[in-house]
């Protein structure tokens, strides 16, 4: 196995976990157990939050002791977190494991860009970050697919409340699976001097320039995603009573579009540029976010489904280019940590707002404010790295 196909791997199986069954099922999960939707925000919120700070520790720990050890450690908290969160019923407890959950999956999701750039040339970067972005939303079809599969059969054979514990139980074996590719990963030693560089110091680094305005950026869309986003799987059970199986397919079939458009991005933004493509998709998005909140039945929503998850984040892999382009060598996984750091805590914020929302409002009123924000986000990103030639001819950053 090649090293970038090591990375692939690795993030294929922490997407399939995280992605791809944990954040689609927790919220049922939670509902399961007799708590409403402010428990359910509270729970994903923590698990957020925790994925920033894991980032963060990340950043810190990588540049001491190296992204193996580090994401060695992130599996391991998986495992302890996705089994507390499972087998508990007290709240309070199933949020300690649900922050260590999240804390787990930070170090792997904010290592693999900065290993991405490390094993590829600069030519071959937009093509490994789409590569890696259609495998990442295979691990997140399979992971949503096979979970509701297993769920009803579960059912089936057991208590449904005890169903999504036990597959929860499975996904500690899957989990350890990422060690055989990372016990060979090679890290590729640049020249710098890491134990005497001041960390801190990159800090006024990334916040500053380009680099602010992309963080900017990304924590108005972050907090937008928060609000509708993790509650897709808690609107489609109880808001339209759709059951475990059909959430399952519902939730993988947002993701298959990403595979295509995963594929076609590099194609795409030779024609458009990296910024104008992030542009475009996002303002198509946003039509289809609006029919989700207003369903005309199982298979509009289906598309609607489909098309918006395919718009808004078949830009992901530019996206992620471009906000590592945006600063120095040294402080790529200091970049990493801190998107990922705004975009979770923001996230954490809008879902405990939006669990308040929809359990005294509606579930719809927070699709509106999305709406808002995505249009404001993607207006910061076009003034902020718009560009008026194809990535070819030479777009920004380059």
């Amino acid at each position: 196995m090649k090293q970038i196909e090591k990375i692939f791997f690795i993030n294929f199986i922490t997407t399939a976990v995280m992605l791809g069954i944990y954040n689609v099922f927790t919220g049922i999960h939670i509902k399961n157990l007799g708590y409403g939707e402010s428990v359910v925000g509270q729970v994903l919120s923590v698990s957020s939050i925790s994925i920033a700070l894991g980032s963060m520790i990340n950043a810190y720990l990588s540049s001491k002791i190296g992204f193996k050890k580090t994401i060695g450690l992130g599996l391991g908290l998986m495992c302890i977190g996705i089994l507390g969160v499972g087998f508990l019923t007290n709240p309070f407890y199933i949020k300690i494991f649900s922050g260590l959950m999240g804390m787990g999956y930070g170090f792997p999701f904010s290592s693999v860009g900065v290993l991405l750039i490390e094993n590829s040339k600069e030519e071959e970067r937009v093509k490994a970050f789409s590569t890696n972005f259609v495998i990442q939303s295979l691990g997140t079809v399979g992971g949503s697919y096979l979970a509701g599969k297993l769920i009803k059969i579960f059912g089936n054979i057991f208590m449904v409340s005890k169903a999504i514990p036990f597959v929860y139980g499975l996904c500690v074996f899957i989990i350890l699976l990422g060690f055989l590719p990372l016990k060979s990963l090679k890290e590729i030693n640049k020249k710098r001097d890491n134990k005497n560089r001041d960390f801190f110091k990159g800090f006024k680094d990334v916040f500053s320039g380009q680099s602010l305005k992309f963080v900017i950026y990304n924590t108005v869309i972050g907090f937008g995603a928060g609000l509708v986003i993790p509650f897709f799987s808690v609107y489609l059970k109880f808001s339209l009573n759709i059951d475990n199986e059909k959430v399952g397919i519902l939730m993988g079939l947002s993701q298959v579009g990403l595979v295509i458009g995963g594929l076609s991005v590099p194609y795409i933004s030779k024609v458009l540029g990296r910024e104008n493509t992030v542009v475009i998709c996002q303002l198509l998005s946003i039509p289809f976010l609006i029919s989700i909140a207003f369903p005309q039945g199982i298979v509009v929503l289906g598309i609607s489904f489909l098309l918006r998850s395919t718009l808004m984040n078949l830009n992901q892999p530019l996206i992620q280019n471009i906000s590592l382009e945006t600063v120095e060598y040294e402080n790529r996984a200091l970049m990493s940590s801190v998107v990922s750091m705004t975009s979770n805590v923001t996230r954490a914020i809008s879902m405990i707002v939006a669990g308040y929302l929809m359990e005294n409002i509606s579930y719809n009123f927070p699709y509106y404010i999305t709406v808002l924000l995505y249009l404001i986000g993607t207006f910061i990103f076009y003034r902020s790295f718009k560009v008026t030639r194809p990535l070819e001819e030479g777009g920004a950053n380059e």
